[in-house]
């Protein structure tokens, strides 16, 4: 704990941490991270990373939600929002001396901070927040080649369902007709997201509502039933 910090801002570094892939971490190799960690809160449009410039920490996300994207020529692909309990910044971690993504705050974000000198020296010394680290880099990985598959193998639909699944484990909360979508997903964000048109996801949101597997509340997805959505998507 490092000086001046207060005991609720040790409690929710520990609670982001505890939702973080270092949530394995036990005994020194946990208050390592911990000491190392700054809690920090970002507004929107804030850039946690710039593509092209030399990245500075990891970042916990425990609130909030940031927009990875990278800019080739005059062309920007995204490559996907990201919420509580995922990571910001890993390809730092794998060697990267050069950030090939920036990474800007949509909805204000809480984050524990990691900064990159430290953490570096705790990889060097500490199996455990190494192999933390491995398994986070792996899990990105996986995740990564999913999204690639679903792009090249699902139906626009199936695609569809598999982001509100994400986004309700991410940015869900409980509602009174199921679990609501608290993110502000733009029906152009989600057709960029899963490669699609906005008129396609319109047209395909509305099927999904008529069929009873979502619902709207002023503009957020209400999801009833988990189980009944994502057995839809696997036969669209």
């Amino acid at each position: 704990m490092r000086a001046g910090a207060t005991d609720p801002e040790l409690t929710l570094k520990q609670d982001i941490v505890r939702r973080s892939p270092f949530a394995t971490l036990m005994g020194a190799s946990r208050t390592a991270v911990l000491e190392l960690a700054r809690l920090d809160r970002f507004p929107r449009q804030h850039r946690l990373i710039e593509q092209g410039e030399a990245p500075q920490a990891l970042f916990l996300l425990g609130a909030g939600r940031v927009k990875v994207e990278r800019v080739t020529g005059d062309r920007i692909f995204p490559l996907g929002h990201r919420g509580p309990g995922q990571i910001i910044g890993e390809s730092a971690c794998a060697g990267a001396t050069i950030a090939t993504e920036s990474a800007s705050v949509v909805d204000d974000v809480e984050a524990v901070t990691l900064p990159l000198e430290g953490l570096q020296r705790l990889l060097v010394v500490d199996p455990q927040v190494r192999f933390a680290m491995t398994t986070a880099l792996a899990q990105q990985h996986h995740a990564t080649e999913d999204r690639l598959a679903s792009l090249l193998l699902d139906g626009v639909e199936a695609r569809l369902v598999g982001f509100l699944l994400d986004a309700v484990q991410r940015w869900g909360k409980r509602h009174a007709g199921g679990e609501t979508i608290t993110a502000s997903f733009t029906h152009a964000d989600v057709a960029l997201l899963i490669g699609s048109t906005r008129e396609t996801v319109t047209l395909l949101l509305g099927k999904l509502k008529r069929s009873g597997l979502i619902a709207f509340d002023r503009r957020r997805v209400i999801i009833p039933d988990r189980a009944a959505l994502a057995s839809h998507g696997a036969v669209a």
